[in-house]
């Protein structure tokens, strides 16, 4: 049991850095109000599996390798940031397109619609693991708590804890933006939250690639 206040300890400062806006957020958010639930639930299942990826990495210490090769972390945050960006122009492109349907009544995709949900599931995936603060956080918060030579089963313990909070935070965000008033709002007030998204999401990449 004396592992029980290092699980507590990783539990809560992981709730922190997951619960601070960024582009997981964003992400999921912007999928949960254009796509409703279900492709707001698969992106932040993405975004669960991503994070679930770096703190095995930061474990095994391909983390750390990976932020000492500059010419690949470089890779990584640019990718990451061509893809917030290319994300956030195809939102404002939307957002200047008029809708007329927004008092129509809202339907939910179809749910054998794999293809989309797969997407969103990667959209998710990939923000998560093209930003660069994921890996300083797994680097350095994250070594710098985790206990020498733990058990085998603390391992597996605290993937399955990242995993469901990270899965369960966004998930929750995206139940919270899926409900059938806030998409209603949402198709009254499309073009303006399609394009503030769109420019922030633009913005974060921005700063992404210009972060050393």
């Amino acid at each position: 049991m004396h592992y029980l206040p290092a699980l507590l300890q990783i539990a809560a400062v992981y709730f922190i850095a997951v619960a601070t806006p960024g582009p997981n957020f964003f992400m999921v958010t912007q999928l949960s109000l254009a796509g409703r639930r279900g492709l707001g639930a698969s992106s932040a299942l993405g975004v669960g599996t991503g994070s679930t990826i770096w703190a095995a990495l930061a474990m095994l210490g391909l983390a750390a390798v990976l932020q000492k090769i500059d010419w690949l972390y470089n890779g990584v945050r640019i990718f990451g940031a061509i893809y917030l960006v290319y994300f956030g122009i195809k939102l404002v492109i939307a957002s200047r397109k008029r809708d007329t349907s927004a008092a129509a009544p809202i339907t939910p995709p179809p749910a054998n619609d794999a293809a989309a949900h797969f997407r969103a599931y990667r959209s998710g995936l990939l923000t998560c693991l093209t930003n660069p603060k994921s890996c300083v956080f797994w680097t350095s918060v994250f070594a710098a708590m985790f206990p020498a030579h733990p058990p085998l089963w603390f391992y597996g313990v605290v993937l399955t804890m990242i995993g469901c909070m990270s899965a369960g935070w966004y998930g929750s965000v995206a139940l919270m933006f899926a409900t059938e008033r806030t998409q209603r709002s949402y198709r009254r007030l499309r073009r303006p939250i399609d394009g503030l998204c769109g420019a922030l999401l633009v913005g974060l990449g921005a700063k992404l690639a210009a972060d050393r």
